[in-house]
């Protein structure tokens, strides 16, 4: 037995739904190696039949991934692991890697949209299912922490594989009405991961016209950050949308597993009517959807009226994705732009909300302004951040500000009132709270919001 060296790096890198810190002070080789060991004996937990565990291994392109992909794969070698090496890909594209080689699990090093020096690592099980917290994370984090591993196991091996090719074929197959699809789209990959896959991607649809905007892969983000929930993200896609012509903007994240969208004018459509638009195609009597508790009450309320099953969840991918399992849901979505779908994989794909959402306004023939129209029926904030000193003080006060209302605690706080509600959650790893707010009236939407600002600053 022998521990490789001193800890180096932050404990705080583990997070409720992936790994991730500064690189290299909080997280670095040190780190990646020791968590591909834990990671793979926390597998062998679950297959302990197989002598050797297939592990994929994909990473972005951010400049420290080359240097924490290689430690990742020695530690992983050193468990003895077969390891499929994928390359560069998009989150959602190892996920697809993950189920095509029924692999026993896989790592994707990635920060997400997080702009460089930080960057991470993604986790996930046979299927894709992911692990984070209560789902498989403490073990990994103690076991990591520890440091202590078998010195003289036999070494593993390493194939390196290139997915592209079934990885565009998946969506030709998915969407076959596609290819008589005239639609003219404005895409975004914002100097992401998405940058690799796009241009080969739309040559399977070619009637479809693209404006793509950079979609030259730079993880230094030279135009923007890769973030689509902030509304300065999706500028450059409205300044071109706004002239006309359009049918739609479409704006991804940077490690290609969130997609926002902007209608014909310019206008940006928020995560949740997006989700009743999607939701519309795939839920039917019976079925489940899921959703996180920051959505738009309008969100529960067309599940009901197309006879599903609305389940709400924590924020989340692992939360989500652990959901729709045990419901057997059809889809899931989040606020922040990420969509899931049991067609793939229970995991959730930028592309395939692209494709669904352009298949739609085809067969439907509507301009997407048209299609959220009916469904914006609230009036609901963006999520706000407030820096405070102690987050469970500023939640659990202004919990006992609202004695009367429907009251949950299972993300933060959400306080219900037949008019309005909101969700008040602490961030993951910063001094913040963010707050979710949402009224029946213009009026009242602002009077709420001033007084929650106030109680929070108070």
């Amino acid at each position: 037995m022998h521990k490789i060296a001193q800890k180096s790096w932050s404990e705080g890198i583990f997070r409720a739904y992936d790994i991730r810190g500064r690189y290299p002070e909080e997280i670095n080789e040190d780190a990646a190696y020791k968590i591909a060991r834990a990671f793979a004996r926390y597998l062998k937990l679950g297959v302990k039949e197989k002598e050797n565990l297939k592990i994929v291994v994909s990473a972005d392109a951010r400049k420290s991934s080359p240097a924490l992909k290689k430690a990742f794969l020695d530690g992983l070698l050193d468990e003895g692991a077969e390891i499929v090496d994928a390359g560069l890909t998009t989150t959602p594209m190892h996920y697809f890697i993950v189920n095509k080689t029924e692999a026993d699990g896989g790592a994707m090093i990635t920060a997400s949209h997080i702009p460089q020096p930080t960057n991470g690592i993604k986790l996930s099980k046979k299927g894709a299912i992911p692990i984070g917290q209560g789902f498989g994370m403490e073990e990994i984090k103690n076991d990591t922490i520890r440091g202590i591993f078998a010195a003289d196991r036999p070494q593993g091996k390493i194939s390196k594989q290139n997915f592209l090719k079934d990885y565009l074929n998946f969506f030709e197959g998915k969407f076959p009405d596609l290819k008589k699809c005239c639609l003219k789209i404005v895409v975004d990959a914002g100097n992401g991961m998405t940058s690799i896959v796009l241009r080969k991607l739309f040559l399977k649809f070619p009637n479809i016209k693209v404006e793509f905007l950079h979609d030259d892969l730079d993880m230094t983000f030279p135009n923007h950050e890769a973030n689509p929930l902030k509304p300065e993200t999706t500028l450059d896609v409205q300044r071109i949308l706004s002239k006309g012509g359009y049918d739609l903007g479409i704006s991804f994240d940077a490690d290609g597993d969130r997609v926002g969208f902007i209608d014909e004018v310019g206008n940006r459509i928020g995560g949740d009517i997006i989700m009743v638009i999607l939701a519309r195609h795939f839920v039917s009597p019976g079925k489940a959807a899921v959703y996180d508790l920051r959505a738009s009450r309008v969100v529960r309320e067309e599940i009901e009226l197309l006879g599903g099953k609305p389940v709400e969840s924590r924020v989340g991918h692992t939360f989500i994705k652990q959901t729709m399992r045990k419901e057997n849901a059809v889809f899931g979505g989040e606020f922040s732009g990420h969509y899931y779908f049991q067609g793939f994989f229970f995991a959730e794909s930028a592309l395939f909300a692209m494709f669904q959402l352009l298949n739609i306004i085809f067969v439907e023939k509507q301009k997407i302004s048209g299609l959220a129209r009916p469904h914006l029926r609230y009036f609901k904030s963006e999520e706000i951040n407030f820096e405070v000193d102690d987050r469970e003080k500023i939640i659990d006060k202004i919990a006992s500000y609202f004695p009367d209302a429907k009251i949950s605690y299972l993300d933060g706080i959400k306080i219900e009132y037949p008019n309005w509600w909101f969700n008040l959650r602490p961030a993951a790893n910063e001094n913040l709270v963010r707050l979710n707010l949402e009224a029946s009236t213009p009026q009242l939407f602002s009077e709420k919001k001033k007084l929650l600002s106030e109680l929070i600053n108070a």
